[in-house]
């Protein structure tokens, strides 16, 4: 108001502080410094409550992620380069297609060669047709043929695992012979008793003592079996071939700015899984 000086207005709702200016200014940064700590205090809970959310995962994650070059597939990068189109649909059938196109401006800017060692690519093959589903999808001003990287399916090749429900053909386990075992043989060095006097069946000579010659028994070895073993089967794993996942497949194509920077390029990328 006009004709009351300033402090007198302040001092107005606070009679103790009138005529005391050294206290009016520790009470004024006493405020401030209450105001900044609860401030403080309020953004430190804000972080505390939302720190370690995911985001909400939009259709251009989804289709950097299915294409092979999302920021968290490639730790360690760099440098992440931010798609100016990006489309993620599914087919009639159900799966996943991805559309991406990247701008390149050159010069200072990264260019082509940059973002080929980010990704790991290859350099450009001759030009191929673009796929009528990209141009359609992306509905921008691309070129009609443009140079495509050689790059095989980017999925993991399907590998072979044994199946739970494997046959298992029996193996015979072959069954020996029986084994002969020989008993020991009578002794051979032993002579024949010979009784004097008249032979006991009285065919012998009475006066030489000469018996009479008799056959020898003859020795005949008793065999013994041996117990046949018992069969067993071996299990044998049938192997079959389970996919991990399902194949992705990926197709990009580069498409220079003529009269542009060096580096200056357009990249188009159509992934399905």
């Amino acid at each position: 108001m006009d004709g009351i000086p300033p402090e007198r207005m302040v001092t107005d709702s606070w009679p103790a502080l009138h005529g005391r200016p050294v206290l009016r200014r520790t009470v004024a940064v006493g405020l401030v410094l209450c105001v900044s700590a609860g401030a403080a205090l309020v953004v430190r809970g804000v972080n505390a409550l939302t720190i370690g959310r995911v985001g909400r995962d939009t259709d251009r994650d989804r289709a950097e992620r299915l294409a092979g070059l999302h920021p968290s597939q490639h730790p360690g990068a760099g440098r992440y380069y931010v798609p100016v189109g990006a489309v993620y649909t599914r087919t009639s059938d159900g799966a996943p297609v991805a559309y991406l196109h990247y701008r390149l401006g050159g010069g200072r800017e990264p260019g082509l060669g940059e973002f080929l060692r980010t990704y790991d690519l290859p350099e450009p093959g001759p030009a191929a047709p673009l796929p009528p589903d990209l141009a359609a999808a992306l509905g921008g001003d691309e070129p009609a043929e443009a140079p495509e990287l050689p790059e095989a399916p980017a999925s993991e090749t399907p590998t072979a695992r044994p199946s739970a429900t494997s046959t298992v053909p029996p193996t015979a386990t072959p069954t020996p012979e029986p084994a002969v075992v020989a008993s020991d043989p009578p002794p051979t060095d032993a002579a024949p008793d010979i009784a004097e006097g008249p032979d006991a069946t009285g065919d012998g000579d009475p006066e030489d003592g000469t018996p009479d010659p008799s056959p020898t028994p003859t020795w005949t070895p008793t065999p013994t079996w041996t117990p046949t073993p018992t069969w067993t089967p071996t299990p044998t794993a049938t192997p079959s071939a389970v996919p991990t996942h399902a194949p992705t497949a990926r197709r990009i194509y580069v498409a220079t700015v003529p009269g542009g920077l060096p580096g200056a390029a357009d990249i188009y990328i159509r992934a399905t899984g």
